[in-house]
């Protein structure tokens, strides 16, 4: 028994056996990826009870996990409520923590959120690694706001009080998403290289240089971003001749 054989039995469709083979493997052998997986499985109710404070404990067991996934979904759960009482300064010191591991979700995230100085809500609502962190494999209808507070003003003004907008930290963060491995997680990576292309043509956090943006524009566009490829052709360089660049296989340094 081992995570590989419980992933087969999840993408199988049987749920309730590949749940147990995660718990055993966490619980008997200190299995961090089987950790996480089980707790993932408890947080979303999938082949068993939902359980989202008991899921809390599982991705504290694997927040030393390579890649920060298990940082990324406790930020999650502290942004929400879920499971644990809502702090959203814990939320970022996580999601901080999981950028800092080279987590993608996490650097795009922190990017835009030091660009708008507020916790705003995220576009990606938990990490799966089942079998790794695949849009086809992430739920879509999670439903946001677990623990939305009552109070909607006083909430507004927690958000904006935790971070500051900070032009550089943003094109830090963009930066590490753009040069992050695209294995798994192409369309995050298209989107950090789009986000610190724009930096360079909008001159966020760093020297205006539109030429550069450009360039790095090109790369985003290869990779798979149609916001790149957009803004290239409203500065005249047709989808067609991007794919012809493409095909001559030259890199682009940035």
């Amino acid at each position: 028994m081992n995570v590989t054989h419980a992933n087969a039995l999840y993408l199988e469709g049987n749920l309730e056996e590949a749940v147990r083979e995660y718990h055993e493997l966490a619980r008997e052998e200190g299995d961090v990826l089987a950790a996480f997986n089980y707790g993932y499985c408890l947080w979303r109710g999938i082949g068993t009870a939902k359980d989202a404070a008991a899921a809390k404990s599982f991705f504290v067991f694997a927040r030393d996990m390579e890649g920060g996934e298990s940082l990324y979904n406790l930020a999650i759960m502290y942004m929400h409520g879920d499971g644990v009482k809502r702090n959203f300064k814990k939320s970022m010191a996580y999601m901080r923590a999981a950028g800092d591991r080279g987590c993608v979700e996490a650097s795009l995230y922190l990017g835009m959120a030091y660009t708008t100085g507020c916790v705003y809500e995220p576009d990606i609502d938990g990490i799966s690694m089942i079998p790794f962190h695949k849009a086809e494999y992430r739920p879509n209808n999670l439903g946001l706001l677990v623990g939305e507070s009552a109070d909607f003003e006083k909430e507004e003004d927690e958000r904006m009080s935790v971070i500051d907008a900070d032009a550089r930290e943003a094109f830090e963060w963009f930066r590490r998403a753009a040069h992050h491995d695209p294995t798994y997680v192409e369309s995050l990576v298209a989107k950090g290289q789009f986000l610190y292309a724009k930096c360079y043509v909008d001159g966020l956090g760093t020297e205006f240089d539109k030429d550069k943006g450009v360039k790095l524009m090109l790369a985003a566009g290869k990779s798979g971003s149609a916001e790149a490829v957009a803004f290239l052709s409203e500065c005249g360089i047709s989808e067609e001749r991007l794919l012809q660049m493409a095909k001559e296989k030259q890199e682009t340094k940035y």
